[in-house]
């Protein structure tokens, strides 16, 4: 039961957290409902945590789900703005609006809670969803312009709600991209620290494909320099010695002749 914080009684604190022994529930179990408990039992104070624990959890739920997020655990920081204490208890179930500008639970929430009957009450609460997520992070150092590879990725717990740069959780969607910047062990990756990978890299040995007239030759290079696909970048023939331009047509591909 989360309990109303005795340092102020006028203004009490509702807090759902592990540390506290409170509830830290997966997204998987999150199918049980509190609406049962959100009238004609208990005191109002104790409906109001009910019917607000019910949406915060519904609304954690749908985001999950949404995002294909597994694994999910939460607190919940639930603020009332005023003294709940002398309120009737509600014949009704409480009527629950979320009134803040996002309605995402990766930010701070504002409910209104209002009791239906007549004479009823309003209660508004302030909300902090703590949500934490096995995300992508680095399990070794990351060298600038490097391909990223499973063997370089690892998963870690965080507070996703603080972070504010973004996450990724799917391997698929970072194998094969390049470093934007050198990335040290453990650190969370989010997309801004990744791009994708050019198909040709400095030091890389490539195909040198040349055209003219219908006829096809082709000889072995070296890239003096990475390179985006259509590019053109300095190459080392390694047959001649001779440092050409040429254009990234491909994945280790260039050629001497373009238009």
């Amino acid at each position: 039961m989360i309990r109303p914080s005795a340092t102020n009684a006028a203004f009490p604190l509702f807090r759902q957290t592990a540390a506290a022994g409170g509830k830290v529930l997966s997204a998987a179990l999150l199918g049980f409902a509190l609406a049962g408990v959100t009238h004609a039992t208990g005191s109002a104070t104790e409906q109001i945590e009910a019917a607000a624990t019910s949406y915060l959890e519904a609304m954690i739920k749908r985001e999950a789900e949404r995002n294909g997020w597994r694994n999910l655990t939460f607190n919940l920081n639930i603020s009332p703005l005023s003294d709940s204490s002398a309120f009737p208890v509600c014949s009704q179930p409480l009527d629950v609006t979320q009134t803040s500008g996002r309605p995402t639970p990766l930010d701070r929430l504002r409910l209104e809670l209002r009791c239906p009957d007549q004479p009823g009450w309003t209660q508004t609460l302030s909300t902090r969803q703590d949500l934490f997520l096995p995300v992508l992070a680095t399990a070794t150092n990351v060298d600038r312009g490097q391909p990223i590879e499973p063997g370089h990725l690892k998963r870690e717990r965080i507070n996703i709600s603080r972070a504010q740069r973004g996450f990724i959780t799917e391997e698929k969607e970072v194998i094969g991209l390049s470093a934007r910047r050198r990335l040290r062990a453990d650190q969370v990756l989010n997309p801004s620290l990744l791009s994708e990978a050019p198909p040709v890299r400095r030091g890389q040995p490539v195909r040198i494909l040349a055209r003219h007239q219908g006829i096809e030759a082709s000889t072995h290079g070296e890239a003096l320099a990475d390179g985006k696909q259509g590019e053109v970048i300095r190459v080392r023939n390694v047959t001649s010695d001779a440092v050409i331009q040429a254009q990234v047509i491909g994945p280790g591909e260039v050629t001497s002749t373009w238009e």
